[in-house]
């Protein structure tokens, strides 16, 4: 028994650490998004200059924009500070408690890591069995804020500028398709003999001057007019169900270990203070 507990003091150590790792790269990443928006323009900075430039060709004189992704990701910047600093607490209770056996830790760690693994269990059946439940709803969530505040190419709101950002940078065309920008309240369509069908971010190649054909007119050849931003970057971020639910299955498992093994110290911690009292 006690080469057992050595041994799984010694995997929860090293999971720990682990975690610890990744807790400090998420709240770093957080930090640097939220609050150093300078060291990440070198990545975005091409895409504003071109849609600056497709405004002033098109006739929008010294159009500025003040793009900011701070702005448009901070809630996202603040999860990744909060679950960052979720994985700093917990480790500081995993590590406390292996290596020192403080009982308070293992009971605490131990708690936080059941909750934790419960939620993931049950994101888990629903990725897997149902995962419209997921997608759907931040679709519902996204498609309201362009019908109300997009304003097409020249738009300086954070609505205008990120789906013009997202739908150059992704190569795709609105949340499903170019559907979710029709009857847009503020976006102008209404350009003389080049009625707007799609924004014209859309376009494959951003007009160079007036000629508003690609837009007007979409195609497959210079719109991507049918090509979903959300597919897009959910296929880039999450990537093949399959593997990904295996991935949390995974972590599922180890943390399952983690549990066990804490309250076995726990309980190890426990007797041997039972014993010595007697």
């Amino acid at each position: 028994m006690g080469c057992l507990l050595t041994v799984g003091r010694i995997f929860c150590v090293i999971v720990n650490l682990l975690f610890l790792i990744i807790g400090l790269i998420l709240f770093a990443v957080g930090i640097i998004v939220k609050f150093g928006d300078s060291l990440l323009k070198s990545y975005y900075q091409p895409i504003i200059d071109s849609l600056e430039q497709s405004l002033n060709d098109a006739g929008y004189s010294n159009v500025t924009l003040d793009f900011s992704l701070s702005d448009i990701v901070g809630n996202l910047a603040l999860a990744f500070i909060l679950t960052g600093l979720f994985l700093l607490i917990l480790t500081i209770f995993g590590l406390g408690g292996a290596c020192c056996k403080v009982k308070c830790m293992l009971i605490i760690y131990v708690v936080m890591l059941s909750v934790v693994l419960a939620g993931q269990i049950v994101f888990i059946i629903i990725f897997y069995a149902k995962q419209e439940l997921v997608t759907d709803k931040i679709k519902d969530n996204l498609k309201p804020a362009i019908q109300t505040d997009f304003q097409g190419l020249n738009g300086t709101n954070v609505v205008s500028l990120s789906w013009n950002f997202v739908n150059q940078q992704a190569k795709c065309c609105g949340v499903d398709s170019y559907r979710d920008f029709t009857g847009a309240s503020q976006w102008v369509t209404n350009y003389p003999s080049h009625p707007l069908v799609t924004p014209l971010s859309c376009c494959k190649e951003l007009p160079s001057g007036v000629d508003f054909s690609c837009a007007s007119a979409p195609s497959d050849s210079n719109n991507y007019w049918e090509t979903s931003c959300f597919d897009e970057l959910w296929d880039k971020v999450i990537g093949n169900v399959a593997i990904t639910a295996t991935v949390l299955a995974v972590g599922a498992v180890i943390q399952l270990i983690l549990i066990i093994v804490e309250f076995v110290l726990f309980m190890d911690v426990r007797k041997n203070k039972v014993d010595l009292k007697g």
